[in-house]
């Protein structure tokens, strides 16, 4: 059975983007994954403190409730990453996180960029936003895909990127939606 962990990025557990978070894990446990969910706005963490020990130790130093969030997902075989765009890009708490992923990006041997992640995995990559699609937020979408790839071999990747989710809780209306997240759940994870 495969370990599929959601790291919801949003500070709203019932939002858009952890609603469709719900949805992927649904259709991941229904073809047989083991499914987790941490909410990163639950956690007390710091950002990536810039001091690369983590480069010749293949590890973060910082000590904080992320710790062992970050070595789940090393075990992982399958990350669901959702949040909200904020301000033209993800949120605060995904990006804290993504900075302190950089220790899955360092070549303990070098301070150059190496995937550390060792074995095949997938995942999906959910944005959501409340106005009318723009361009610069399928980039943000496509920015955490491309941040993966710095990480290891994620050989595939969903990404559901959905705008006019106005209200809060607009996506738990949308079936179509939400059976779109479920599919990609269970073909990803299957």
């Amino acid at each position: 059975m495969s370990m599929v962990i959601a790291v919801a990025g949003s500070p709203r557990k019932t939002g858009n983007s952890t609603t469709l978070m719900r949805a992927v894990l649904k259709g991941a446990a229904r073809a047989g994954a083991d499914v987790r969910e941490v909410y990163l706005n639950g956690l007390t963490y710091r950002g990536c403190q810039g001091c690369s020990p983590c480069s010749p130790r293949g590890r973060c130093v910082v000590r904080d409730e992320l710790t062992p969030v970050l070595e789940d997902l090393r075990c992982a075989d399958g990350w669901v990453l959702a949040c909200p765009i904020y301000y033209d890009g993800v949120c605060g708490q995904m990006k804290t996180f993504f900075d302190r992923c950089r220790t899955f990006t360092r070549d303990p041997r070098s301070r150059s960029l190496k995937p550390q992640l060792e074995g095949a995995r997938r995942a999906a990559v959910i944005v959501t936003y409340e106005d009318n699609p723009r361009e610069e937020y399928g980039r943000e979408a496509r920015k955490l895909v491309h941040y993966l790839g710095w990480m290891g071999d994620f050989g595939e990747v969903g990404v559901l990127c959905e705008g006019n989710l106005g209200p809060r809780g607009a996506a738990a209306g949308r079936p179509d939606l939400l059976a779109r997240a479920e599919q990609m759940g269970e073909r990803l994870f299957a």
